[in-house]
């Protein structure tokens, strides 16, 4: 090859500058010339740049003229094996030894933490962090469980219990030997903390109360109770229900205002209400002490008769609210009560119900304990109700032995208006 040539080492150069005709580069052509690897033959072989896409792959054998293309399969037109070996890739990294996830294989999601209600307890915000709006669809298992436990076990640590109940009676009764006043301190301190256990129970199993309507309304009511008497009642109950709808209404409590709303006047009733009865017994003049003392006792006297009675013979469930509790435990605890009754009455104390000179005496204690016999057990079991359908053991942790305040003195809420409304039949004051 001369060194005056314009070929060099294969490459044609173009003199002047001038650009390459298109005819001499053709689709599929070599630009450098070489014919050996041309598709002279095959024009058709590659499509021009121009042209629309047709989806064809080319099928590479050993020389220039074995090139040929075809259409790519599609889905449908695959083979079984084929869809099965791309199903097994997987783009995510793994070690050179590990088993290949299986295609259908499904990632849970981490479980969701429950919220602590500790430090938005007592907030505006009914928002419940990692709750649903509505019950909890957990409800039914938790509740199996808790109501899986033999009839007449009740799990009780039975001397811890006993001792907790008689510290707390030791206390009532040693306020009310200050007087009055001292007893609705602590009447009412009980009552609140009763309150915050059931709201916070409530909001645990997704509901969304007006906590701090409900708190209010449920102090208040004892003191309206002891300061106005019965007519306190209707008038605090009217307040809680408009200021509870307004709460809703003007978006202060925004989520599932209906079951927010109930939930909010059940705890105002169950626990305010029924409670301010211990108010309104301690508000009658020279025997106010001697009416609540009553009905403490005989309210003692039945939990203790139906929890020794139900542990040593239960054998019969009494409910499906509450599996634990057997028809042996509460005919224990009648029979305890109504003596407890008798007992008043031999005795002569307390007044008025056991007192002669203030128009009770042994009938009028035996009918006390005899509506306390009923009262008692219908409230240990609507408490008992309330748990298992919030799907909860105990309404609380304050008290060991029994759980929470609700838990010892859901008898008593109901026995509280049945001693008033004795009293009053009987016409004691």
């Amino acid at each position: 090859m001369s060194d005056d040539s314009d070929d060099v080492e294969g490459f044609r150069v173009i003199s002047g500058g001038e650009p390459v005709d298109d005819d001499v580069v053709a689709p599929g052509r070599s630009v450098f010339g070489d014919d050996d690897d041309s598709f002279d033959d095959d024009d058709a072989a590659v499509p021009h740049w121009s042209d629309p896409p047709t989806g064809a792959v080319p099928q590479v054998g050993g020389t220039a003229d074995s090139v040929t293309f075809s259409p790519e399969p599609m889905l449908s037109e695959a083979e079984d094996g084929d869809l099965a070996g791309w199903a097994e890739a997987s783009s995510t990294p793994r070690w050179a030894d590990e088993e290949p996830a299986s295609p259908t294989a499904v990632v849970e999601p981490p479980p969701v933490e429950q919220a602590d209600l500790g430090d938005d307890f007592f907030s505006f915000d009914d928002q419940v962090s990692g709750r649903d709006a509505s019950p909890s669809a957990e409800q039914p298992a938790r509740q199996q469980a808790f109501g899986a436990a033999p009839a007449g076990g009740g799990g009780r640590d039975l001397p811890v219990a006993t001792g907790v109940g008689l510290a707390l009676v030791a206390l009532i009764l040693a306020s009310m030997a200050v007087g009055p006043a001292a007893a609705m301190v602590v009447v009412t301190v009980i009552l609140g903390l009763a309150a915050v256990e059931y709201f916070n129970a409530i909001r645990s199993a997704g509901y969304h109360p007006a906590v701090l309507l409900g708190l209010v309304t449920v102090v208040s009511l004892p003191l309206g109770v002891y300061w106005r008497g019965e007519a306190a009642m209707p008038l605090i109950l009217t307040l809680a229900l408009i200021f509870g709808s307004l709460w809703y209404i003007t978006g202060v409590g925004s989520e599932a205002p209906l079951r927010g709303l109930a939930s909010t006047m059940l705890g105002v009733v169950h626990i305010g209400l029924l409670g301010s009865f211990a108010a309104l017994l301690l508000s009658v003049p020279e025997s106010g002490t001697g009416l609540l003392t009553a009905a403490i006792l005989v309210t003692v006297g039945y939990d203790v008769g139906a929890l020794a009675i139900g542990r040593t013979m239960g054998r019969t469930p009494l409910s499906a609210a509450s599996p634990n509790k057997t028809v042996e435990g509460l005919a224990g605890g009648a029979l305890v009560a109504i003596s407890i009754g008798l007992l008043m009455g031999v005795v002569g104390q307390p007044s008025p119900f056991a007192d002669d000179l203030h128009g009770g005496g042994f009938g009028a204690s035996l009918l006390l304990g005899a509506a306390a016999a009923l009262a008692a057990p219908i409230g240990d079991l609507a408490e008992s109700m309330i748990k298992r359908d919030l799907g909860v053991k105990d309404m609380g942790t304050i008290l060991p032995g029994h759980g929470g305040l609700l838990d010892r003195f859901d008898g008593l809420l109901f026995v509280l208006p049945t001693t008033w409304y004795v009293a009053r039949l009987l016409d004691l004051f």
